[in-house]
């Protein structure tokens, strides 16, 4: 798994958006700090508290030039119907079938087929700056990445 000080991979991503974008993660580099929040399922109750509780603090993370994005190793269809569902503001990515995205964060875990829940901080010159591994506190994600963000922003 990556940890603070390691540089974000280089890497896309497919939004379940309708129609679907790709996006380079680095396309962010030198304009916003990007939040990358890896849960395991969609419509799994702490899954959705958790994207829900970004969702609530999203302007916070505005206010910060922060990027949100959500990714489970769902497909996109059922990625796009769980953002519907919760109200999300953000883009989730669906990195279905291959993993790549999560894989290079070293965030999948095998055994389970699907990810690990962990969120990795990223600054501005695309930096992780911190990482969040949390299964029980699903607003923890949310509020420690905003703390991180306030202290090097």
């Amino acid at each position: 798994m990556l940890k603070p000080g390691d540089a974000a991979p280089n890497t896309s991503f497919v939004t379940a958006d309708r129609p679907p974008q790709e996006i380079n993660l680095s396309s962010f580099k030198g304009q916003k700090n990007v939040v990358v929040a890896f849960y395991p399922r969609a419509f799994t109750g702490g899954c959705e508290r958790e994207m829900r509780f970004f969702q609530t603090m999203l302007p916070e993370f505005q206010k910060l030039d922060t990027q949100i994005i959500g990714s489970s190793t769902d497909a996109a269809p059922p990625q796009k119907a769980f953002a519907d569902h919760c109200g999300l503001q953000f883009p989730l990515w669906s990195d279905f079938p291959k993993y790549a995205t999560t894989k290079a964060f070293g965030a999948f875990n095998e055994e389970r087929v699907a990810n690990s829940r962990v969120t990795f901080v990223i600054d501005k010159q695309g930096v992780i700056r911190h990482v969040i591994e949390e299964t029980q506190d699903m607003e923890r994600h949310a509020r420690e990445s905003l703390e991180v963000i306030k202290k090097f922003s």
